[in-house]
């Protein structure tokens, strides 16, 4: 049976305050790990997004978080095999001139999507409480693989460790056609992260 928190709804939102304040502080020394458990002792367990991913399909109208993260109905989702630009960075272009990939990351997934619904497939895992999953929409030809446009695009990558090369096709051609950040100079996103072997092969 799932642990409940016992705390009156009416105090919750004051104690998460608390909670937050304590543990910014660094208050009684303890460490991000006892603070978790602090909270989930006091609010609960994590939503059932964060606890275990969904094993099936599911649908809905999306809310894009950044080029390779969104939200489908209540699910945080991270695109299987793929890695976007953070949305904090800047890319340089060829003529000069630099322009926010991170932000284009985020605008080309979403004008992907349109006003479609997405499906995701997921693969059984998460990362950081994110469900990683295959997504697409209907196209006129069948489902569009989004996880296949945004390295298309130019402005996400191949990340063979999880994808084992599945869109190393679509990367070469948008090197091939200098598409989006291919255009000009770039940081890697797994780099900006400061996690350089993050897609490397296994």
């Amino acid at each position: 049976m799932s642990r409940r928190s016992s705390l009156p709804s009416f105090l919750r939102p004051w104690a998460l305050l608390l909670v937050a304040a304590l543990g910014a502080f660094g208050a009684f020394g303890l460490s991000p790990a006892q603070w978790r458990q602090l909270e989930r002792a006091i609010f609960g367990p994590p939503p059932r997004s964060e606890r275990a991913a969904p094993r099936e399909p599911f649908a809905g109208r999306p809310r894009v978080i950044d080029g390779d993260t969104m939200d489908v109905n209540g699910i945080r989702v991270r695109m299987q095999g793929i890695d976007a630009f953070e949305h904090d960075q800047q890319c340089s272009r060829a003529g000069g001139g630099r322009f926010a990939c991170g932000a284009a990351a985020r605008a080309e997934l979403a004008g992907l999507i349109g006003n479609r619904e997405v499906t995701c497939t997921p693969d059984g895992s998460l990362t950081h409480g994110r469900t990683v999953a295959t997504c697409s929409v209907p196209g006129r030809d069948g489902p569009i693989d989004l996880n296949a446009a945004m390295v298309r695009s130019g402005l996400a990558f191949d990340c063979p460790r999880y994808s084992n090369g599945r869109y190393a096709d679509e990367e070469a051609a948008a090197k091939a056609e200098k598409a989006g950040a291919w255009d000009g100079r770039f940081t890697y996103p797994w780099t900006h992260r400061d996690r350089a072997n993050a897609c490397k092969p296994r």
